[in-house]
Protein backbone atom coordinates (compact mmCIF):
# COMPACT_ATOMS: atom_id res chain seq x y z
CA UNK A 1 0.00 0.00 0.00
CA UNK A 2 1.31 3.29 -0.66
CA UNK A 3 1.90 5.66 1.98
CA UNK A 4 -0.12 9.06 2.47
CA UNK A 5 1.92 11.74 0.66
CA UNK A 6 3.04 14.68 4.06
CA UNK A 7 2.63 18.35 1.92
CA UNK A 8 2.81 21.26 3.35
CA UNK A 9 0.24 23.12 5.05
CA UNK A 10 -1.49 25.48 2.01
CA UNK A 11 -0.88 29.18 2.31
CA UNK A 12 -4.92 29.72 0.78
CA UNK A 13 -7.91 27.92 2.08
CA UNK A 14 -8.13 24.38 0.44
CA UNK A 15 -10.10 21.15 0.44
CA UNK A 16 -8.73 18.34 2.10
CA UNK A 17 -10.10 14.60 2.93
CA UNK A 18 -9.87 12.60 5.98
CA UNK A 19 -6.65 10.79 6.01
CA UNK A 20 -4.61 13.84 4.43
CA UNK A 21 -1.58 14.85 6.19
CA UNK A 22 0.94 17.93 6.32
CA UNK A 23 4.26 18.64 7.92
CA UNK A 24 4.52 20.43 10.90
CA UNK A 25 6.34 23.57 10.40
CA UNK A 26 9.74 24.31 12.43
CA UNK A 27 9.57 27.75 13.08
CA UNK A 28 5.81 27.74 14.48
CA UNK A 29 3.88 26.17 17.68
CA UNK A 30 0.71 25.84 16.03
CA UNK A 31 -2.72 24.71 17.92
CA UNK A 32 -4.49 22.23 16.27
CA UNK A 33 -8.29 23.22 15.98
CA UNK A 34 -11.31 20.68 14.91
CA UNK A 35 -10.74 18.08 12.23
CA UNK A 36 -6.68 17.96 12.87
CA UNK A 37 -4.90 15.41 15.40
CA UNK A 38 -0.84 15.16 15.45
CA UNK A 39 -0.02 12.14 14.78
CA UNK A 40 3.35 10.66 13.62
CA UNK A 41 5.03 13.55 13.83
CA UNK A 42 3.02 15.04 11.20
CA UNK A 43 -0.64 16.55 11.37
CA UNK A 44 -3.55 14.48 9.96
CA UNK A 45 -7.30 15.49 8.76
CA UNK A 46 -9.37 13.41 10.90
CA UNK A 47 -12.83 15.06 8.81
CA UNK A 48 -12.83 16.13 5.45
CA UNK A 49 -13.50 20.46 4.90
CA UNK A 50 -11.69 23.29 3.99
CA UNK A 51 -8.48 23.91 6.01
CA UNK A 52 -7.41 27.30 6.98
CA UNK A 53 -4.44 28.93 9.31
CA UNK A 54 -2.81 31.43 10.71
CA UNK A 55 0.22 32.52 12.88
CA UNK A 56 -1.16 30.39 15.99
CA UNK A 57 -3.55 27.44 14.73
CA UNK A 58 -4.51 25.67 11.93
CA UNK A 59 -7.97 24.05 11.61
CA UNK A 60 -10.82 22.38 9.05
CA UNK A 61 -13.79 24.48 8.58
CA UNK A 62 -16.75 22.92 8.52
CA UNK A 63 -20.16 24.29 8.87
CA UNK A 64 -21.58 21.76 11.39
CA UNK A 65 -23.95 22.73 14.38
CA UNK A 66 -22.79 20.08 16.85
CA UNK A 67 -20.16 22.03 18.72
CA UNK A 68 -16.18 19.90 19.91
CA UNK A 69 -14.90 21.28 21.90
CA UNK A 70 -11.05 22.75 21.67
CA UNK A 71 -8.81 24.33 23.70
CA UNK A 72 -8.20 27.98 24.70
CA UNK A 73 -11.63 28.43 22.36
CA UNK A 74 -14.14 31.22 23.94
CA UNK A 75 -17.63 29.96 24.00
CA UNK A 76 -21.15 31.44 25.72
CA UNK A 77 -22.51 29.00 27.79
CA UNK A 78 -25.59 28.57 29.42
CA UNK A 79 -25.72 27.73 33.38
CA UNK A 80 -28.16 24.52 34.10
CA UNK A 81 -27.07 23.72 37.59
CA UNK A 82 -24.21 23.34 40.19
CA UNK A 83 -22.87 20.09 41.82
CA UNK A 84 -20.99 21.20 44.85
CA UNK A 85 -18.45 23.70 43.84
CA UNK A 86 -18.54 23.43 40.13
CA UNK A 87 -21.47 24.59 37.57
CA UNK A 88 -22.72 22.55 34.70
CA UNK A 89 -22.63 24.59 31.78
CA UNK A 90 -24.26 23.87 28.22
CA UNK A 91 -21.98 24.70 25.35
CA UNK A 92 -23.65 22.75 22.58
CA UNK A 93 -21.44 19.98 22.62
CA UNK A 94 -22.10 15.85 23.12
CA UNK A 95 -21.13 16.47 26.49
CA UNK A 96 -22.08 18.99 29.53
CA UNK A 97 -19.12 21.49 30.26
CA UNK A 98 -18.07 22.27 33.79
CA UNK A 99 -16.75 25.25 35.68
CA UNK A 100 -15.73 25.79 39.02
CA UNK A 101 -17.38 28.61 41.24
CA UNK A 102 -14.00 30.62 41.86
CA UNK A 103 -12.68 30.24 37.97
CA UNK A 104 -13.58 34.36 37.67
CA UNK A 105 -10.95 37.48 38.08
CA UNK A 106 -10.65 37.62 42.14
CA UNK A 107 -12.92 35.27 43.23
CA UNK A 108 -12.19 33.65 46.33
CA UNK A 109 -14.62 30.48 48.50
CA UNK A 110 -15.71 33.43 50.39
CA UNK A 111 -16.20 36.20 47.13
CA UNK A 112 -17.59 34.52 44.17
CA UNK A 113 -20.38 34.88 41.59
CA UNK A 114 -23.61 33.06 42.24
CA UNK A 115 -24.93 32.02 39.13
CA UNK A 116 -28.26 30.72 38.85
CA UNK A 117 -29.30 28.00 35.63
CA UNK A 118 -29.91 30.51 32.70
CA UNK A 119 -27.30 32.63 33.17
CA UNK A 120 -25.24 33.02 30.17
CA UNK A 121 -21.18 33.29 30.54
CA UNK A 122 -18.81 33.92 27.74
CA UNK A 123 -15.55 31.34 29.02
CA UNK A 124 -12.42 30.09 27.85
CA UNK A 125 -11.70 26.08 27.08
CA UNK A 126 -9.36 25.02 29.63
CA UNK A 127 -9.77 21.29 29.46
CA UNK A 128 -11.35 19.27 26.00
CA UNK A 129 -11.14 15.04 25.73
CA UNK A 130 -12.72 13.26 23.93
CA UNK A 131 -13.40 11.03 27.54
CA UNK A 132 -14.10 13.55 29.72
CA UNK A 133 -16.39 16.34 30.34
CA UNK A 134 -14.89 20.00 28.97
CA UNK A 135 -14.02 22.48 31.02
CA UNK A 136 -14.35 25.80 31.43
CA UNK A 137 -12.80 29.10 33.22
CA UNK A 138 -14.04 32.90 32.83
CA UNK A 139 -10.25 33.99 33.47
CA UNK A 140 -7.15 33.99 30.88
CA UNK A 141 -3.93 31.86 31.15
CA UNK A 142 -3.00 35.03 33.79
CA UNK A 143 -5.62 34.84 35.79
CA UNK A 144 -7.23 37.78 34.01
CA UNK A 145 -11.12 38.53 33.14
CA UNK A 146 -9.86 39.81 29.56
CA UNK A 147 -13.31 40.00 28.53
CA UNK A 148 -14.38 36.91 29.92
CA UNK A 149 -17.23 37.03 31.77
CA UNK A 150 -21.21 36.19 33.06
CA UNK A 151 -23.14 37.91 30.49
CA UNK A 152 -26.18 40.56 31.56
CA UNK A 153 -29.45 40.61 29.33
CA UNK A 154 -28.74 40.82 25.47
CA UNK A 155 -29.61 38.10 23.36
CA UNK A 156 -28.69 34.24 22.35
CA UNK A 157 -28.55 33.89 18.66
CA UNK A 158 -27.76 30.35 17.13
CA UNK A 159 -25.95 30.28 13.85
CA UNK A 160 -23.63 27.75 12.39
CA UNK A 161 -19.94 27.33 13.61
CA UNK A 162 -18.63 28.28 10.04
CA UNK A 163 -20.24 32.26 10.53
CA UNK A 164 -19.02 32.09 14.22
CA UNK A 165 -15.56 31.88 12.51
CA UNK A 166 -15.72 34.64 10.10
CA UNK A 167 -17.04 36.98 12.97
CA UNK A 168 -14.05 36.24 15.03
CA UNK A 169 -11.33 37.24 12.40
CA UNK A 170 -9.34 40.37 12.50
CA UNK A 171 -11.34 42.92 11.05
CA UNK A 172 -14.21 40.75 9.78
CA UNK A 173 -16.19 42.19 6.94
CA UNK A 174 -19.28 41.38 8.44
CA UNK A 175 -18.91 43.67 11.88
CA UNK A 176 -18.26 46.85 9.41
CA UNK A 177 -21.85 47.27 8.46
CA UNK A 178 -22.84 47.03 12.44
CA UNK A 179 -19.83 49.43 13.01
CA UNK A 180 -21.76 52.12 10.54
CA UNK A 181 -24.83 51.50 11.75
CA UNK A 182 -24.63 51.43 15.62
CA UNK A 183 -23.03 53.39 18.06
CA UNK A 184 -23.58 51.23 21.15
CA UNK A 185 -23.66 47.65 21.35
CA UNK A 186 -21.74 44.74 22.23
CA UNK A 187 -21.17 41.08 20.56
CA UNK A 188 -19.60 37.89 22.25
CA UNK A 189 -18.58 35.41 19.65
CA UNK A 190 -18.50 32.02 20.73
CA UNK A 191 -16.73 29.26 18.79
CA UNK A 192 -19.64 27.17 19.78
CA UNK A 193 -22.13 28.12 17.21
CA UNK A 194 -23.61 30.94 19.61
CA UNK A 195 -23.68 34.89 19.87
CA UNK A 196 -24.67 37.11 22.38
CA UNK A 197 -26.00 40.31 21.24
CA UNK A 198 -26.90 43.43 23.34
CA UNK A 199 -27.38 47.04 22.79
CA UNK A 200 -28.42 50.13 23.84
CA UNK A 201 -32.51 49.50 22.42
CA UNK A 202 -34.35 46.54 21.85
CA UNK A 203 -34.91 47.49 18.46
CA UNK A 204 -31.11 47.50 17.93
CA UNK A 205 -30.67 44.18 19.02
CA UNK A 206 -33.20 42.87 16.78
CA UNK A 207 -31.98 44.46 14.00
CA UNK A 208 -28.05 43.27 14.89
CA UNK A 209 -29.67 40.06 15.27
CA UNK A 210 -31.55 39.41 12.07
CA UNK A 211 -28.46 41.08 10.08
CA UNK A 212 -26.14 38.26 11.29
CA UNK A 213 -28.85 35.40 11.09
CA UNK A 214 -28.56 36.55 7.21
CA UNK A 215 -25.14 36.33 6.82
CA UNK A 216 -25.26 32.92 7.17
CA UNK A 217 -27.06 33.04 3.51
CA UNK A 218 -26.87 35.98 1.87
CA UNK A 219 -23.69 37.50 0.34
CA UNK A 220 -22.57 41.05 2.72
CA UNK A 221 -24.12 43.46 0.50
CA UNK A 222 -27.37 41.93 0.38
CA UNK A 223 -27.12 41.65 4.31
CA UNK A 224 -26.28 44.67 4.41
CA UNK A 225 -29.12 46.49 3.01
CA UNK A 226 -31.60 44.07 4.34
CA UNK A 227 -30.26 45.61 7.39
CA UNK A 228 -31.11 49.13 6.05
CA UNK A 229 -34.75 48.32 5.59
CA UNK A 230 -34.74 46.57 9.11
CA UNK A 231 -33.21 49.69 10.90
CA UNK A 232 -35.84 51.92 8.76
CA UNK A 233 -38.51 49.39 9.63
CA UNK A 234 -37.94 49.47 13.36
CA UNK A 235 -37.76 52.80 13.15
Amino acid sequence: MAETETKEIPDKPSIVVCGDTFNIPANKDLTVGPGLVFRNNAITCTKPGVIKSNDKSVWIDRNNRRYVPVLEERVVGIIIGRVMDEYRIDIGGAHVAMMSSIAFEGATQRNKPELKPGNVVFARVIAANKDVEPELACVNKKGKANGLQVLEGGHIIQCSLGLCRKLRQHKSPLTQPLLNHFKSFELCVGMNGRIWVRSDTNKHTVAISIYLKQCEHLSVSDAVMSLRHTVKALG
